[in-house]
C-alpha cells in the first residue's frame, strides 16, 4: 500500500506542468480577473510558479501524516491568500478555482489508476479519493482564514486612513494647527479622532490646536467624555487645546451632562480663536 501511495505521488508530481496546463485551460473570460483566460502573461506566470508550488505540497497528503502535511500547505496558503487579498481578488473566485483544481487532480488519479488497474483495487482509488478530498478541506478552511484576517487588516488600515482623512490637523502657522469637525460623531469616530490627532498634532511639533466644533449639530455623552480625554492628552504632551464654534444646542447638552473642559479656552469662532493665538504669541 505504502508504495502504491508513492508510486502515485511521483506519478502526480511528474505530470505536475500537465495538471496546471489543464487547470489554466479551463478558465473562462472574465474581465479584470486574476483567473482569467485573457489575463496578462505576467499574471499567467504567476500563477503557474503558485500553482506548481501547490502542486508539490498538496500531493504530500499521500506520503505523509496528516500533522506533517499541515505544516507543510500552511506557508503557501498564506502567502496565496495574502497575495489573493491584496490583489482585490474575491474569495469565491479563489474558492471556484480550488474546485477546479481538485477535479483536476482527481483526473490525473484516475488516469494513474487506469494505467496501474493490475495492482490498483477499487479500496485504492476510495481512500485517494478521501486523501485529496481531506487534502482541499484542509487547504480552503486554513486559506479561508487567513484572507479574512488579511483582508481584516486590511480594511482596518483603510479605515484608519479614512478617518484621518476625515479629521485632519491642518497647520496655519508655526506650532498652531486646526481640527475642523464636520457631520455626526458617534464614539468610534471620536475614538478614532483622539488617536490620529495625538499623533497628527505631535509630528507637526503644535503647541496650539483649534478644534472647530461649528460643524457639529449635536453631541453625546460618550462623545463628549472623548473630546475632553483628547484635551487632556494634548495638554499632557505640551499642546493647548481651545474650542472654537461651539453651538449652544451643543453648549446646553454639555452643561446638563455635567462634562467640564479644564484648561481649554473657548471662542466664538475659529476666526476668534486664530486671532487671539495670534496676539498672544
Amino acid at each position: 500500500m505504502r508504495e502504491l501511495d508513492e508510486a502515485l505521488y511521483q506519478y502526480l508530481l511528474s505530470h505536475s506542468e500537465n495538471m496546471t496546463e489543464e487547470w489554466l485551460s479551463r478558465r473562462d473570460s472574465k474581465a479584470g480577473s486574476l483567473y482569467s483566460s485573457d489575463a496578462s502573461p505576467e499574471l499567467v506566470r504567476k500563477l503557474r510558479d503558485q500553482n506548481a508550488l501547490f502542486n508539490e505540497k498538496i500531493t504530500e497528503v499521500f506520503i505523509e501524516d496528516e500533522e506533517t502535511f499541515k505544516k507543510g500547505i500552511i506557508p503557501w496558503t498564506r502567502a496565496v491568500s495574502e497575495d489573493r487579498a491584496n490583489s482585490n481578488v474575491p474569495l469565491y473566485y479563489v474558492l471556484e478555482q480550488f474546485g477546479v483544481f481538485r477535479s483536476v487532480i482527481m483526473h490525473f488519479i484516475e488516469r494513474f489508476a487506469r494505467e496501474q488497474h493490475d495492482s490498483v483495487g477499487i479500496e485504492c482509488v476510495f481512500r485517494w479519493t478521501n486523501k485529496i478530498n481531506f487534502a482541499f478541506e484542509m487547504v480552503i478552511d486554513l486559506f479561508s482564514r487567513h484572507f479574512y484576517e488579511i483582508n481584516n487588516d486590511i480594511i482596518s488600515e483603510k479605515e484608519k486612513i479614512i478617518s484621518e482623512l476625515s479629521s485632519p490637523v491642518i497647520p496655519v502657522t508655526k506650532g498652531t494647527g486646526v481640527l475642523p469637525l464636520i457631520g455626526e460623531i458617534d464614539l468610534d469616530r471620536a475614538t478614532a479622532i483622539m488617536e490620529s490627532v495625538l499623533t497628527q498634532s505631535t509630528a507637526m511639533r503644535l503647541s496650539q490646536l483649534v478644534i472647530d466644533l461649528s460643524g457639529v449639530p449635536a453631541m453625546d455623552t460618550a462623545v463628549a467624555c472623548q473630546l475632553s480625554k483628547l484635551i487632556k492628552g494634548l495638554n499632557l504632551i505640551g499642546i493647548n487645546a481651545t474650542l472654537s464654534g461651539i453651538r449652544p444646542e451643543v453648549a446646553q447638552a454639555a452643561v446638563a451632562l455635567g462634562i467640564t473642559f479644564d484648561n481649554t479656552d473657548f471662542e466664538t469662532d475659529l476666526a476668534a480663536a486664530l486671532e487671539k493665538i495670534h496676539w498672544q504669541n
